[in-house]
């Protein structure tokens, strides 16, 4: 199951957390920065990096931001490996990023 929670100490902060029960599995956080979503927190395996990613970046474009750019330089291999990105740890359109399917 994936929640949503609102951080009480800093209510501009998003954050996911994957949880089994009261078993917190893995979590993703970041703020926004003007019309772009800075990711700046994760901390799960990497089986379930790809799929908090995209559940935070697919919030982001519901409430219409389109821009994401990763502050996680200790995950920035991962995450290149994942495709979320090519040379710059960012994404210009988050929409153009899921039109490119999972495959991508």
């Amino acid at each position: 199951m994936i929640e949503i929670l609102q951080n009480k100490e800093n209510l501009d902060k998003i954050e996911f957390n994957a949880r089994d029960g009261d078993e917190v599995l893995g979590k993703i956080a970041g703020e926004l920065d003007g019309d772009t979503f800075v990711i700046n927190e994760l901390d799960c395996g990497e089986f379930f990096t790809d799929g908090l990613v995209r559940a935070i970046l697919n919030l982001m474009t519901l409430h219409g931001i389109d821009k994401a750019r990763f502050e996680l330089p200790e995950h920035t291999e991962l995450l290149r490996k994942l495709r979320f990105f090519e040379d710059k740890p960012e994404i210009g359109s988050i929409a153009e990023f899921f039109d490119k399917g999972c495959g991508n």
